[in-house]
């Protein structure tokens, strides 16, 4: 059985005697009858006054189990305190665009309940849609609860399978700095804005319950802090790299999606990185401790990523011993937990060795602890709607319609010379090597996605285009993802001949080709033969005059080349869209998806441009480079960041606003009103821009070409038409000076209003005197003694 939206509105799908269900309900609450007397478990104390006294009563051996993260089942027996009646809790759920978990069985009724699986990140970048975002953050939360409370485990068994936890250890908001970063699936786009509301819309719902307002859903673990954009490139590696970066670089492009996740979206979960900045590796920065907890006031938590600890020593060099790499942790980085072992061997011995004390341990202890006293788990079960979140939860209509919608939002429509809507009830060959994709749908970071362990119960792109075509369809491979065998050329060009209406030419990436720890070291074009391939492709269907709709199923992004690009009839980008991704490609390639209208979240450059700046370069402006995204760079693209078309049309018109900001006030100006209509026969959506152009980050880089400051999404009928409101202050018009500090200097500045085809520009006289509208963190990073 498929999971699509035909016929099937629940997730629920029959047991399979493979799945490694678990049926097992854990003791996951303190404080439970018997064990409620401690003076921890008073609902009338405060919580600063219940974690002094559940601290004074534990010992320094029970607080370090505590502080290790993804210790798997030895979670269950090791860090819980029994005669404290305080359970066990396992640090490191996934979340990246669904709850990354097993299968749970339902033994009463005989279902089994598998998560749902929305679009990857690049593809909800591609849509636009702050408010889906927030919804797929609610359904995680959701869904998190509710397999916690059955008991659901780590799909994984090099997690060593533990019960999960309820801290989702997402979203992950770096930025798409380079093309050729193994993990851009796992990104929005590559802008700190827009990955900023990401982070912020991803954490409102995650954590914010509907139902609850005493207590957090869950906890967002934002990922990963900071400037993580390289796994293995340049003769480094992810465990050893420093990226080398200016104030202004940081400042402008490494910093503003963490502030707004944290300040407006109020995460309370932050995981430092493998790399150092500036030769100090991040988990052990007094630097980017004094951003996150004095300038943004953060209360949460922070954990290393995997290993993150242990490279302080063993790979970056920063320290000689695992006991000063623990306390360089702890004390200068308030990096509260460890995923890995150095805290769990080291820690107290460094406390001993002098390197930090208790009270380091003990302030990352109450960071940590008190998320769990957030959550409810310390407190009376009985009226709390979070500790009744049903298996029936899980996979609800409305998440499964929102997966599927989330997908149709995302599809961006590259190029369109008559090939598409295709007709419905002709015959169409479909080949390449995704001809067929279900896992490559899915992308990255998935949990157990059918109940049997495999991706059968997907709709295939075959299976799909079949259904909703109507029509006939041939079929074949052509080539693999990343080979060089072209033996099945043959097979797949006998289909192009005259018989058929249309060819789609499904290519692209996939695991095999970047994933965490691997980058594109070949570059950015099509892997293996694929090229070659397309190029036939391309031919064969010229010969016989029928038309070739590419249909690109990547994470990264994939530069086609000018021939592949002006001899096709249309071009689709859908990114790996999620478990109704099949479903989403073909009704948007016939006509049937009424959300079409997604926008490109980053840049696609040429294939050559990897030859002119490398990888570790992080810079973005520096001179004598091409500069990055489209704040920088003004080469040659194939497809510019928010360019994307409809089968309708739209028309635009933005009055200028009556009053216009000035830098005394940072909330100053009228809003930017703008009127967008639906000119075309179709319903369709629009996505409208606001940027700024001009301005400058630091002196002697490559000159700001504009940078984006809102966006709207909007769903119009034919004919329909809707006032969009963009608020304007004198915040968009900020500078970045050499210092990292942000200034409002008056004067006139140009907005512009654009929906990635057609744009407006707006003069705007910014009034006042020069000010100073945010004040770079300079804090020296230094060792520990």
């Amino acid at each position: 059985m498929h999971r699509t939206l035909v016929g099937v509105v629940s997730v629920a799908l029959a047991a399979s005697q493979t799945v490694p269900v678990t049926t097992k309900a854990y003791d996951t609450r303190a404080c439970r009858p018997g064990m409620d007397h401690f003076k921890f478990c008073d609902t009338t104390l405060s919580k600063e006054q219940r974690l002094d006294d559940l601290l004074s009563q534990i010992t320094p051996d029970e607080i370090i189990p505590f502080l290790t993260a993804r210790i798997g089942q030895d979670s269950m027996r090791y860090n819980n305190i029994t005669r404290l009646g305080v359970p066990h809790y396992d640090w490191g759920l996934n979340c990246i665009h669904g709850v990354q978990s097993s299968c749970v069985n339902d033994t009463k009724t005989g279902k089994t309940y598998c998560p749902t699986y929305f679009p990857d990140p690049v593809n909800l970048g591609a849509s636009f849609n702050r408010s889906m975002w927030r919804t797929m953050g609610e359904m995680i939360g959701v869904e998190a609860r509710a397999f916690w409370l059955a008991g659901a485990v780590e799909p994984s068994p090099n997690t060593g399978r533990p019960h999960i936890g309820l801290d989702c250890w997402s979203p992950n908001i770096n930025i798409n700095h380079d093309p050729r970063w193994g993990r851009n699936q796992e990104v929005a786009s590559e802008d700190p804005f827009v990955n900023g509301l990401f982070g912020s819309m991803y954490t409102k719902g995650q954590q914010e319950s509907k139902v609850e307002s005493r207590f957090l859903q869950g906890i967002t673990t934002l990922k990963h802090w900071d400037a993580y954009t390289l796994e293995d490139s340049d003769g480094y590696s992810r465990h050893n790299f420093s990226a080398v970066l200016d104030n202004p670089t940081i400042s402008d492009t490494f910093f503003p999606a963490w502030k707004e996740s944290i300040v407006n979206g109020k995460a309370m979960g932050v995981m430092c990185s493998y790399n150092a900045i500036n030769n100090v590796p991040t988990c052990a920065s007094p630097f980017l401790t004094n951003a996150l907890r004095n300038v943004w006031n953060f209360t949460g938590y922070v954990t290393s990523d995997s290993g993150a600890v242990r490279d302080i020593y063993a790979n970056h060099k920063y320290v000689e011993t695992p006991e000063e790499a623990a306390c360089a942790a702890i004390r200068d980085g308030q990096c509260d937990i460890d995923s890995g072992s150095v805290y769990n061997a080291s820690l107290l011995d460094g406390v001993k060795q002098g390197h930090c004390d208790m009270y380091d341990v003990h302030r990352g202890w109450k960071h940590a602890m008190g998320l769990l006293f957030d959550m409810g788990l310390f407190d009376p079960a009985d009226d709390q709607p979070l500790w009744k979140v049903p298996l029936s939860a899980i996979g609800t209509e409305s998440s499964l319609r929102a997966a599927l919608q989330s997908a149709q939002e995302s599809m961006v429509l590259l190029k369109n010379q008559n090939g598409l809507p295709a007709q419905t009830g002709k015959k169409y060959a479909l080949v390449g090597p995704h001809y067929q994709a279900q896992a490559a749908n899915i992308g990255s970071y998935r949990g157990q996605v059918c109940p049997d362990n495999t991706f059968d119960c997907i709709e295939t792109l075959e299976s799909a285009l079949s259904r909703v075509s109507k029509g006939s369809l041939v079929s074949a491979q052509g080539c693999s993802m990343n080979s060089n065998d072209t033996s099945g050329f043959a097979a797949a060009l006998a289909l192009v001949d005259s018989s058929v209406d249309t060819v789609f030419l499904a290519i692209g990436l996939d695991d095999s080709v970047s994933n965490e720890g691997h980058d594109r070291l070949t570059g950015i074009s099509l892997p293996g033969v694929q090229a070659e391939f397309t190029k036939q492709v391309l031919a064969k269907a010229a010969s016989v005059s029928k038309p070739v709709v590419i249909v690109l199923i990547n994470g990264g992004m994939v530069s086609l080349g000018n021939e592949a690009i002006s001899s096709s009839s249309a071009i689709v980008e859908a990114f790996y869209p999620g478990m109704f991704g099949s479903e989403a490609i073909a009704t948007t390639l016939f006509g049937e998806n009424p959300y079409l209208g997604g926008k490109m979240p980053y840049t696609v450059y040429p294939a050559d441009y990897v030859n002119e700046i490398k990888m570790s370069d992080m810079s973005m402006n520096k001179k004598g480079t091409p500069g990055r995204s489209y704040k920088y760079y003004t080469g040659p693209t194939e497809f510019d960041f928010g360019f994307g078309l409809a089968y309708t049309t739209f028309e635009f018109q933005a009055a200028k606003p009556a009053a216009a900001p000035t830098c005394d006030d940072h909330r100053s100006g009228d809003s930017v009103s703008v009127l967008v209509k639906n000119t075309g026969l179709v319903t369709g959506d629009n996505v409208l821009f606001l940027y700024v152009l001009g301005g400058y980050t630091g002196s002697g880089g490559l000159p700001l070409q504009k940078k984006l400051h809102n966006f709207e999404r909007v769903h119009l009928a034919a004919g329909e038409q809707r006032t969009v409101q963009f608020e304007l202050s004198s915040d968009h018009f900020l500078n970045i000076e050499d210092n990292g500090d942000h200034t409002c200097t008056p004067g006139t500045r140009t907005i512009r209003i654009s929906d990635g085809v057609n744009h407006q520009d707006i003069d705007i006289v910014v009034g006042g005197s020069k000010t100073t509208a945010f004040t770079f963190p300079d804090v020296p990073p230094r060792k520990i003694q």
